[in-house]
């Protein structure tokens, strides 16, 4: 069987890619794509994960993939959880960004020891994230949050390094979650691993543009099929730029010390780390 395992990270879709193919779930059951609800994915990988030590033999997938179909019959199982490789608070350790990255992809590779796994990764601008990370945590004081933490050495590529070579043999796909709104239909086709037409391929738009600008960009798809994605993402990014919703695609960060020199900075390390990552002939980069 085919596992595809959306690894997150936190603080990208915010479960978006979940709540959409779960939406899609009869039409992707009867192709034979199961996505089951993260309320039991999420408990039953828990559960196997600390029963196994880390020296012992990968564990028999069948009970957990049975747990996991509910006695669906399929070729493809979509899991899908943004703390597989973290915590909130474990996401940031010293210079390194998801410390365990590696550990845990072979963990779960480990788990479906007869199946084909594939991994997919959407990683963002340190500047946002990591104020995003504290936002979601429990951590009260940012300060204390940071405690450690070398910004400047913060790197995607690290963690695409140390997936890569934990898991040689697993399909890795990754993209930027800045990029969303003009790949949201690829990323959601990868994940699936079909090319269907599917229900919620403008949610990301509707995320991000103006109630006026969603109404008005399906109206002219409507009158101009888009005969190829390309097409569409023109025209995306077309209606983008007069009706984003700016709230939402330059989100205000208030913490402090936190300044325009430091995001720029910030952001200039993160496009020579892109760049990096989408070099590699060993992934697959999702891009406009």
């Amino acid at each position: 069987m085919d596992i595809a395992i959306h690894l997150g990270a936190h603080c990208t879709d915010e479960d978006l890619i979940l709540r959409t193919l779960m939406q899609n779930a009869d039409a992707l059951t009867r192709r034979g794509i199961v996505v089951p609800p993260g309320n039991r994915v999420r408990p039953a990988i828990r559960r196997v994960l600390a029963a196994r030590p880390d020296d012992a033999f990968p564990p028999n997938a069948e009970p957990l993939r049975d747990s996991l179909l509910d006695g669906e019959r399929a070729r493809r199982l979509v899991l899908s959880f943004e703390g597989f490789l973290a915590t909130y608070a474990t996401a940031l350790d010293g210079p390194d960004l998801y410390p365990e990255a590696g550990r845990r992809a072979a963990l779960l590779q480990d788990v479906f020891p007869r199946d084909r796994v594939a991994f997919f990764l959407a990683i963002r601008n340190p500047a946002t994230h990591v104020p995003a990370l504290f936002e979601a945590s429990s951590a009260d004081d940012f300060g204390a949050f940071l405690d450690g933490v070398d910004l400047p050495r913060l790197r995607w590529s690290a963690v695409v390094d140390a997936i890569r070579a934990a898991c040689s043999d697993a399909a890795l796909t990754v993209w930027c979650n800045e990029d969303l709104p003009l790949i949201w239909p690829d990323v959601l086709h990868a994940v699936i691993g079909a090319d269907i037409p599917l229900s919620g391929e403008d949610a990301i738009l509707r995320q991000v543009m103006s109630a006026e600008g969603v109404r008005r960009f399906e109206a002219y798809i409507q009158e101009n099929p888009a005969p190829d994605r390309s097409t569409w993402r023109k025209a995306a990014s077309a209606f983008l730029v007069r009706h984003a919703d700016a709230a939402q695609i330059e989100p205000e960060i208030a913490q402090p010390d936190w300044s325009e020199e430091m995001i720029a900075g910030l952001s200039d390390l993160y496009e020579a780390d892109v760049a990096r990552i989408r070099a590699r002939d060993d992934v697959t980069f999702l891009a406009p």
